[in-house]
């Protein structure tokens, strides 16, 4: 046998964020619904602006990416701007070992899901439904994994009226201060 392969390095998943523009965004209207059949019994969230207003204004969420662009999770919150989204991502990658598991059954024998929680709150869900509970559960340890390790992008996918998304890059902030 021959020498043994060296490790390449690896890129790391990468955590990106998108905002809607308004309470009737169709990619907003599209989250909502699978956040209400992957988490049934969660109330719905509160679509509120930053500035407090409701159904006006912008809306952020954050989603875990691999590295090549497939998605992974997402946040099961929907923040009242893009900096909340950020602050939520960088809390969750530090505590991504307290992070807990749970397996979900869909509508179908064959729709699995799962979701990690932290305190007993989900707080990243699956992106997509899985065809066996063991599946879906490997998942869900492996997107920990990567969360733990994820770098985090300052950028945001912005929503237009056409339905089209461009990225903005913003400047580094305190985003827990």
């Amino acid at each position: 046998m021959g020498d043994p392969l060296s490790a390449r390095p690896v890129a790391p998943a990468r955590v990106v964020f998108d905002t809607f523009r308004s309470a009737t965004d169709p990619l907003l209207a599209s989250w909502l619904s699978f956040r209400a059949r992957i988490l049934p019994a969660a109330a719905a969230p509160q679509i509120r602006s930053a500035d407090g207003a409701p159904g006006t204004g912008v809306y952020g969420v954050w989603r875990l990416l691999a590295t090549n662009n497939r998605e992974l999770a997402r946040g099961t919150v929907l923040h009242p701007s893009p900096d909340r989204a950020w602050a939520d991502a960088e809390h969750l990658r530090e505590r991504a070992a307290d992070l807990s598991s749970i397996t979900l059954r869909g509508d179908l024998s064959t729709r699995h899901g799962w979701a990690l929680r932290l305190d007993g709150e989900p707080v990243l869900m699956c992106s997509r439904w899985y065809e066996s509970p063991g599946e879906a559960a490997a998942a869900a340890r492996a997107t920990r994994t990567y969360l733990g390790g994820a770098s985090i992008t300052r950028a945001v996918n912005i929503g237009t009226r056409s339905g089209r998304r461009y990225r903005q890059t913003r400047e580094p902030m305190d985003l827990l201060g």
